[in-house]
C-alpha cells in the first residue's frame, strides 16, 4: 500500500513551491482536463484493526490528513496568495506574493485561454520581481509572465473575451495613461488616457459598455494639475559634493559654496566657485536618494571676469546627458541645448534650464567645456523637482535656505537608525522594536510637506521593500493618520503591510489639503497595536500629488464604449455619469463596487449620498434615472458586492438602512425583490469581500456557499444562534440561511481572507488570498477511521478556548510548560466493568448536553446516546488536567489543578467515580510544594496502588518529591523509597513490577533522565546508557512487546529536538538534521504495520513511530504528527488553530492499548492445531506404509519371483500350545488403557 522509498523524494520540494504540473489523482475538484494538478502521497500502511477505536488528542481547531503534495499548516500569512483546492476541498497556496491580489480574471482571445490575469499591490511573485502589482499565470505550466510596464497597484480587472483584451484599474501610470489601461498581449492607452484618481472597479453592461468605478472627477491627461508654486528644491546641500580641477586661489575652491545660498547672486570668496585657469572641470552632487529634476537653476561667475561659457548635465549612474530647454536671454525664444549648454558672459543672475525629459537619477554631474577670461565657475546652483515630498531622514528634505522659507520636514520618535537604501530608492529609517504587545507610540515618524497651493491631493506612503535589508521574516503592519485641514476630518487611519519583497506605495488620502493661514499638513507612521515582537518597522518617504479640477461632471462613474476611437466628453448623455455627477460630495464621491444582475441591473456601492442614493443605488437596463434602494440606500459605505443571479450580497461598514427601517444589516446583507435581508445578523465589523466557492455538506453534493471576509472578531447572534467568534472570516451558507459555523457539519475549515476568485474554462476556480484551511472543523480531540485511505471523524463535542486569568495562573503554577498549554491536553477511552466512556482534558470550555458550561475535563458517554458532562463544580476553572489514570471505575485527573471539593481543598489531583458520575467521597490529600503540578498517573497492573509523579515535594504530609502511590484499599498516600527528586514527564510500566520513570531527575546525587523502579525491592536505578541522553526526556514508549527496548524523545541543552532508540545494549540516535528549529515532541508511539519497509538499524521494518507535537520537518515544515520509518519522517496529520497558527498533538488513545504490539495475523483455536496435527501424522503413517510396501515389492522384484507354498500344515496343530483366554485375558475388567 505504501513504498516509503519514495517519501524522500516527495518531500524534497519544500512546502508552498507547488509545482502546477505534477499528475493529480483524482478529478472530484478539478476535471481532468485542468492543468493545476496534484499529486496524492501515498496511503500509511498502519495495521489498526487490534486497537480498537483510535483517537488524537491536542490543542487545534482544524485537522487534516496528508494525503496530497503541498499539504502544510502554515499560519495564515499577512500577504497574499494564489490559491486552488485539493481534491479533498482543502485550500492550497499556488504561488505566493509580498501584498494582497485584489482582482483576477481568465484572459481569452480568439477563444483559446491566454491565461489567469490578476492584480494587487503587490511586487513580487515567488522571488520573481514584479513592480506593476499585476502578473500573468500560465495554468498549463505554471509559469507567471509579468506584464511589465506599469508602476504603481491595480484593483481591478475585467476580462472582455469579445475584445480579446483586459481592462486594468486601479492607482498607477503606463504608458500614456493614469488608472486605466488596456492589456492585449502588449499594453494599449484607453482613448481617453485614463482618469484622474483611481479605478476600483470594472464591469460590462448589458449595452456592452464598459463600467468604471473608483475616485475620480476627470478624464484623459489631467491626473496632475502644475502651477507655479509646487515645485521643491532639493536639498543638493545635504549631498555628497565634489568638483575636479578647483582653484587653487584661496576662497574660491570649495565646491559647497554654491549651495543653499541666501543670495545665489552674491560673488566672492567663500561665496563663489572657481576652476583652475584654462582648465575643463566639473562639479558633482551624490545623493542618498531618487528623485526626478524638472529644472535646474544656475548662477553664473563674473569674478575677474571668469565664468562658464558652455556646459553639459549628466545624470548619474546611468551618465545619460540631458537635454534642456531654456529662454534665451537676448531674444526670450525658447531653445534646445545638450551637451554644450550656453550661459551668458557676466551675468550673474538666474537663468533657468527646464528638462525636457523625465529622468530618475540619485546623482548629477556638471561638466564645464568652455570658460569665460582665465577659466570657468559658478555662482550659485539650485534644482528643483515638481513632486511633493518628504522623507524621513531629515536631510532629504527640502532645504530652508535658496528661496525656501518653509521646507518639508520630518520628526523621527523612537529607536530609528539609518539604512542603506540596498535595492529601494533611497536611504530610509529602520526601528526594531520587542516585547509583547508592542505600544504604537513606541516608534513615530511625522512628516510634513511643503504644501504651497490648497487643493485636492493625493498622498501616497512609499515603503522600501524588506528583500533589500532582509527583515521579512519581521516586517508587520503600520497605521497611518494624519492632519489635512485646520478643521474637519483628516486622514483617521489607514492599515498598511509592510511585508512586501521590494518597493511599493501606498494611497492612503485622496481629498482637500489645506495650506493657508500657515497651517502644515502631517503624515503620521506609527506601528499598528496588537503585535509582538521582534517586529521591524520602516519609514522613508511621503509623496503628495496635486491633483487636477472636474474635466466635465464626472464624479466617481464613467461609461466608455468600446467601439468608439474617441471619447466625447457630453457626459449628460449617459445615465451612468449623470448618476454620479448627482452624487455627494461633488468631485469626491467614492465608487467601491459594480456589479450587474442577471436581469442586468447595475448595482453601484461606495461611499456617496445623494437624493436617497445612500452609499448603494441601481441602475436599470434600459432606464433614463437612477434608482434608489429600499430605505433610501445604507447607513455607511459600502465596500463590496457580489451578485448570485437577481440577489446582490452586499458587504461593508453599515448596520442599518438610512431611514433604520431594516435591523441586523450588520457589514453584510442582501437586497432581493426590492426588499433588505440580513445574513443572520451580520458580524461585529466590517465586511470588504464576498468570495463564492463550493462544499459539500451532504454526501457528494457540492453547493456554494459565501465566504465573508473584512474586519471582525465577532459573528452576531440570531434566533437560536449564539454569537460566536470568528477571526475576520465566516462562511455563509445561502441554502440554509445560516452560518456554516452554527450548522456542526464539520466540514471543511478556513481561517484568514478570501479577496477574488474567477471561474476558469475548463477547471475550477482559483481563488487570491491567505487561507490556512484543514479537511475537518475539529477541536481538540478527533478519531482515526482505518480504511484505504483512513479518515478523521470528530467528536460529539464542541471544544473552545477558554479565556485565561494569566495572573492567578502564574501564581498557581510552576511548570513553565505545562501552564502554557492549551486544548486537550490528555484522553482516554474507558470500557471496564460494561462502560463506554471517552474523557478528553486539559485546558479548555465545552457546554455539556444539558447546556451546562464545562471546563478542563469533559465525558462523552457511549452508553447514554453520547450525553456529555463535565466534572461539574470542583475544580477551579483555570486549572490545566495533563495526566488520567484510571482504577475501578475511579478516574484520577492530574495536572496544575486547585479547587474545593466536600468543603475540603484539593491540589494537583482529584478522584471522579465514573458509576456514580460524581467526585469520589475520598480525595487524595492535596500535593505539596511551590507550584505542585502531576504529569503523568499510572495504575500498577494486579494492584491497588496509583503513582502519580510529576513536580512536588510531598503528597499532604507524606514527604515523596516528584512520585508518590495513592493506595485506593486503604485510601493514603505511601512514598515509593529511594532518593527520587527533581520532575518526572513520564510513567511507563514494562511489567508487573517494573515501572519506566523519565524527566530531568536525581537519583541519590547522580542526574539521570530515565530511571526504572523496581516495586519488589523499592529501588531505583538508572536506565542503562540514559546518562548519555542530551537532555531530559519528555516522551516515552516502548519499542518492544517485552519492554526491553524504548523509545525516548526530548529536548538538548540547545533547544533542538532529540529522538532516540535504546535496543537493549545501546542507544541509538535518529538523525538530528530530520527535525528542524521549534520542534516539540509531545508523544511518541509505534504502530504497527501491514507491510514490511526498508530494513532499519533504528525500527522494526514492521512497525513506523507515530511523533506528536509540534514537529518541523526539514524540507517539509510544521506538522502535528509523522510517522518515522527508520530514515524519513512523513507527515501523517496536519492541524492548525482558530488564529490560523499550527496546533499541535499530545497523544494518540486507543481501546485497546495493550494491543500495540500485537499482529493482525490471526491464530487458529487450539482444537482445530490439534485436529491439523493429527491428520498430518496420519498422512504421514500412510505414506511411510505405502513406501514400505513398495520398497519390498522393489526388493523382491530383483531378486526374482518364487512361488508360494501350495502344501498347507494342519491349522489346528498349534491351537493348543496358547489357549485362547490366556492371549485376551488382559482385556477384561475395568482397567483404564495405559497411554
Amino acid at each position: 500500500m505504501r513504498d516509503l522509498n519514495m517519501f524522500p523524494s516527495l518531500l524534497r520540494s519544500g512546502a508552498g513551491k507547488i509545482a502546477l504540473a505534477i499528475l493529480f489523482a483524482s478529478s472530484h475538484l478539478i476535471p481532468a482536463t485542468g492543468a493545476i494538478n496534484f499529486t496524492r502521497v501515498p496511503t500509511p500502511n498502519l495495521n489498526l484493526d487490534q486497537l480498537g477505536r483510535v483517537a488524537f488528542a491536542g490543542d487545534f481547531d482544524s485537522i487534516s490528513l496528508y494525503e496530497f503534495q503541498g499539504q502544510n499548516e502554515r499560519p495564515v500569512g499577512t500577504n497574499g496568495a494564489l490559491l486552488s483546492r485539493f481534491p479533498n476541498g482543502v485550500f492550497t497556496t499556488l504561488n505566493t506574493t509580498d501584498a494582497d491580489i485584489k482582482a483576477m480574471c481568465a484572459y481569452s482571445a480568439n477563444g483559446t485561454l491566454q491565461g489567469i490575469v490578476f492584480g494587487g499591490n503587490f511586487t513580487s511573485v515567488g522571488t520573481q520581481h514584479t513592480p506593476g502589482g499585476i502578473a500573468l499565470l500560465d495554468p498549463n505550466t505554471g509559469a507567471v509572465t509579468d506584464l511589465t510596464g506599469l508602476n504603481g497597484s491595480v484593483s481591478a480587472l475585467y476580462c472582455d473575451d469579445d475584445r480579446g483584451q483586459v481592462i486594468v484599474g486601479g492607482l498607477f501610470t503606463g504608458g500614456n495613461s493614469s488608472n486605466a489601461i488596456i492589456w492585449e498581449n502588449g499594453w494599449t492607452n484607453m482613448p481617453f488616457s485614463g482618469f484622474n484618481g483611481p479605478v476600483n472597479s470594472i464591469t460590462k453592461a448589458a449595452s456592452g459598455n464598459i463600467i468604471f468605478g473608483g475616485k475620480f472627477s476627470g478624464l484623459g491627461d489631467n491626473m496632475t494639475t502644475t502651477a507655479t508654486n509646487v515645485t521643491q528644491v532639493l536639498p543638493i546641500a545635504s549631498a555628497n559634493i565634489t568638483a575636479q580641477t578647483s582653484s587653487s586661489l584661496q576662497g574660491f575652491g570649495n565646491a559647497s559654496d554654491i549651495v543653499c545660498k541666501t543670495d545665489a547672486s552674491t560673488q566672492g570668496a567663500d561665496n563663489t566657485w572657481l576652476l583652475a585657469d584654462n582648465s575643463p572641470g566639473s562639479w558633482q552632487a551624490d545623493f542618498g536618494f531618487g528623485f526626478m529634476p524638472s529644472m535646474l537653476r544656475l548662477h553664473n561667475t563674473d569674478v575677474d571676469g571668469r565664468g562658464t561659457k558652455t556646459w553639459r548635465y549628466t545624470a548619474l549612474p546611468d551618465g545619460g546627458i540631458m537635454n534642456f530647454s531654456y529662454p534665451d536671454p537676448t531674444s526670450g525664444q525658447q531653445k534646445f541645448c545638450d551637451a554644450r549648454c550656453p550661459l551668458p558672459e557676466g551675468n550673474v543672475t538666474a537663468q533657468d534650464f527646464t528638462f525636457v525629459n523625465n529622468v530618475g537619477m540619485n546623482a548629477f554631474r556638471i561638466d564645464i567645456s568652455d570658460w569665460y577670461g582665465q577659466g570657468g565657475g559658478l555662482n550659485g546652483i539650485e534644482l528643483f523637482q515638481n513632486d511633493i515630498y518628504a522623507y524621513a531622514i531629515k536631510d532629504f528634505n527640502e532645504p530652508k535656505c535658496g528661496g525656501a522659507v518653509t521646507g518639508a520636514s520630518s520628526t523621527p520618535t523612537g529607536p530609528w537608525v539609518e539604512t542603506p537604501s540596498g535595492q529601494s530608492n533611497s536611504r530610509y529609517l529602520t526601528a526594531t522594536l520587542s516585547g509583547d504587545n508592542i505600544n504604537p507610540n513606541s516608534a513615530s515618524v511625522v512628516f510634513q510637506p511643503d504644501i504651497k497651493q490648497s487643493g485636492n491631493y493625493s498622498v501616497t506612503i512609499y515603503t522600501p521593500g524588506c528583500v533589500g535589508d532582509d527583515t521579512c521574516s519581521t516586517r508587520g503592519r503600520v497605521n497611518v493618520t494624519g492632519s489635512m485641514t485646520k478643521s474637519g476630518p483628516g486622514l483617521a487611519g489607514v492599515e498598511i503591510f509592510q511585508t512586501n519583497n521590494f518597493d511599493k506605495y501606498d494611497p492612503v488620502f485622496d481629498g482637500y489639503v489645506d495650506a493657508t493661514d500657515g497651517f502644515r499638513p502631517s503624515v503620521t507612521l506609527t506601528p499598528s497595536a496588537g503585535q509582538n515582537g521582534p517586529l521591524t518597522v520602516v519609514a522613508q518617504r511621503v509623496r503628495f500629488t496635486l491633483l487636477s479640477a472636474s474635466s466635465g461632471d464626472l464624479n466617481g462613474l464613467f461609461e466608455y464604449d468600446p467601439t468608439q476611437a474617441t471619447v466625447v466628453n457630453n457626459f449628460a448623455d449617459s445615465v451612468i455619469d449623470t448618476a454620479g455627477a448627482s452624487l455627494n460630495p461633488k468631485d469626491q464621491a467614492i465608487v467601491n463596487t459594480v456589479t450587474s444582475s442577471d436581469d442586468n441591473t447595475l448595482f453601484i456601492g461606495g461611499n456617496f449620498s445623494g437624493n436617497g442614493m445612500n452609499n448603494i443605488f441601481a441602475i436599470k437596463n434600459g432606464a433614463v434615472n437612477a434608482t434608489a434602494l429600499k430605505g433610501n440606500g445604507l447607513n455607511n459605505q459600502v465596500l463590496t458586492t457580489y451578485q448570485d443571479g437577481n440577489t446582490t450580497y452586499v458587504g461593508g461598514d453599515f448596520t442599518n438602512t438610512q431611514d433604520n427601517s431594516a435591523s441586523g444589516l450588520n457589514g453584510v446583507a442582501t437586497y432581493s425583490n426590492n426588499d433588505w435581508q440580513p445574513l443572520g445578523a451580520g458580524v461585529n465589523g466590517a465586511v470588504m469581500y464576498i468570495v463564492p466557492f463550493s462544499l459539500n455538506l451532504t454526501a457528494n453534493t457540492p453547493e456554494q456557499v459565501l465566504a465573508i471576509s473584512g474586519y471582525f472578531d465577532s459573528v452576531n447572534g440570531f434566533g437560536d444562534n449564539a454569537t460566536f467568534p470568528a477571526n475576520n472570516l465566516a462562511v455563509w451558507v445561502p441554502s440554509r440561511k445560516n452560518w456554516l459555523h452554527n450548522l456542526n457539519t464539520h466540514s471543511i475549515s478556513i481561517q484568514g481572507r478570501l479577496m477574488a476568485y474567477t471561474d476558469v474554462p475548463g477547471s475550477d476556480p482559483l481563488f487570491a488570498g491567505s487561507i490556512s484551511s484543514s479537511a475537518l472543523d475539529a477541536s481538540g480531540a478527533v478519531a482515526l477511521q482505518s480504511g484505504n485511505p483512513p479518515s478523521l471523524n470528530p467528536f460529539p463535542a464542541t471544544i473552545r478556548a477558554q479565556q485565561l486569568q494569566t495572573s492567578l495562573r502564574k501564581r498557581a503554577f510552576a511548570s513553565e510548560r505545562n501552564s502554557t498549554l492549551t486544548g486537550i491536553v490528555t484522553a482516554s477511552f474507558y470500557q471496564a466493568n460494561n462502560m463506554n466512556k471517552t474523557i478528553l482534558a486539559g485546558h479548555f470550555a465545552a457546554t455539556g448536553s444539558n447546556s451546562e458550561n464545562i471546563t478542563n475535563v469533559l465525558i462523552i458517554d457511549g452508553k447514554d446516546s453520547d450525553k456529555v458532562t463535565g466534572f461539574g463544580n470542583g475544580i477551579d476553572s483555570n486549572s490545566t488536567v495533563t495526566a488520567l489514570g484510571f482504577l475501578d471505575n475511579v478516574l484520577f485527573a492530574g495536572g496544575l489543578i486547585s479547587g474545593k471539593i466536600n468543603d475540603a481543598n484539593v491540589a494537583g489531583i482529584v478522584a471522579y467515580d465514573l458509576a456514580n458520575n460524581d467526585f469520589a467521597g475520598t480525595q487524595p490529600p492535596g500535593l505539596q510544594g511551590t507550584n505542585a503540578s502531576v504529569n503523568a498517573i499510572a495504575t500498577q497492573p494486579k494492584s491497588n496502588n496509583v503513582f502519580v509523579a510529576g513536580s512536588f515535594m510531598s503528597a499532604g504530609a507524606l514527604s515523596c518529591p516528584a512520585l508518590c502511590i495513592w493506595n485506593t484499599e486503604r485510601s493514603q498516600w505511601s512514598s515509593p523509597g529511594g532518593d527520587l527528586k527533581g520532575e518526572v514527564s513520564t510513567l511507563t510500566w514494562i511489567s508487573d513490577t517494573k515501572l519506566l520513570i523519565s524527566g530531568n531527575l536525581t537519583v541519590g546525587t547522580s542526574s539521570a533522565n530515565i530511571v526504572t523502579y523496581d516495586s519488589t525491592t523499592s529501588q531505583f536505578q538508572e536506565f542503562t546508557g540514559a546518562g548519555g541522553l542530551p537532555g531530559p526526556v519528555s516522551a516515552l514508549c516502548p519499542a518492544s512487546s517485552d519492554g526491553s527496548q524504548i523509545w525516548a524523545a526530548g529536548k538538548s541543552g540547545d533547544g533542538t529536538a532529540f529522538l532516540q532508540r535504546f535496543d537493549g545494549s545501546q542507544w541509538l540516535p535518529v538523525n538530528s538534521s530530520l527535525f528542524g528549529q521549534g520542534t516539540d515532541i509531545r508523544g511518541i508511539q509505534v504502530l504497527m504495520l501491514t507491510q514490511n519497509h526498508a530494513q532499519s538499524d533504528l525500527i522494526d521494518a514492521g512497525q513506523d513511530l507515530l511523533i506528536l507535537g509540534q514537529v518541523n520537518v526539514t524540507n517539509f515544515g510544521s506538522a502535528s504528527a509523522v510517522l518515522f520509518d527508520g530514515a524519513t519522517l512523513v507527515p501523517f496529520l496536519l492541524s492548525s488553530t482558530s488564529a490560523g497558527t499550527p496546533g499541535s498533538l499530545s497523544q494518540v488513545f486507543v481501546e485497546n492499548p495493550q494491543s500495540f504490539f500485537a499482529s493482525n495475523k490471526k491464530n487458529l483455536a487450539l482444537g482445530f492445531v490439534v485436529l491439523i496435527a493429527l491428520a498430518i501424522a496420519l498422512a504421514l503413517t500412510f505414506l511411510l506404509v505405502v513406501a514400505g510396501i513398495m520398497l519390498e515389492w522393489y526388493r523382491k522384484k530383483n531378486r526374482g519371483y518364487m512361488p508360494a507354498p501350495t502344501n498347507y500344515s494342519d491349522k489346528m496343530a498349534n491351537v493348543d500350545r496358547v489357549p485362547p483366554e490366556h492371549l485376551f485375558g488382559t482385556l477384561s475388567g475395568n482397567r483404564p488403557p495405559a497411554i
